[in-house]
């Protein structure tokens, strides 16, 4: 089951995307507009694992689960974040040769969506509470 704020994530995400894709077929370089899906993907997919590893850290601080498996998927979890994130850092800047200032941008924009998702659901909270 997905929650409704990961089902939102996801709509915010999907819709980023396809502003992207509009602006990124205005660059008359295709390597812009690569370098900037690339960003936002990059970005995206780092927030999705971060949430999914802090959501197995809430459930081993709330439950007091220490089960060898959970202990082994949030350390190669975390490894594979770390790494991947530098590994595809390393291939779209140095190996693609993307200009990094465009990838830079697409992530900031993933970052405004994505904190702009978490304020108003965070804000949401603040509302008048409809106890029957």
């Amino acid at each position: 089951m997905i929650s409704g704020l990961t089902k939102k994530t996801f709509l915010t995400l999907s819709l980023g995307v396809l502003l992207l894709l509009a602006v990124a077929s205005a660059f008359e370089e295709r390597n812009v507009g690569i370098a900037l899906l690339a960003g936002y993907v990059l970005f995206s997919v780092n927030y999705i694992m971060l949430a999914r590893i802090y959501g197995g850290l809430v459930q081993v601080s709330q439950t007091g689960l220490t089960s060898p498996s959970l202990k082994t998927w949030l350390l190669l979890s975390s490894g594979i974040k770390f790494l991947g994130l530098i590994a595809a850092l390393y291939a779209l800047i140095v190996l693609w040769k993307l200009p990094g200032l465009y990838i830079a941008l697409g992530s900031l924009l993933s970052l405004f969506l994505l904190t702009g998702l978490l304020l108003a659901s965070y804000m949401k909270s603040f509302g008048p509470s409809s106890q029957p």
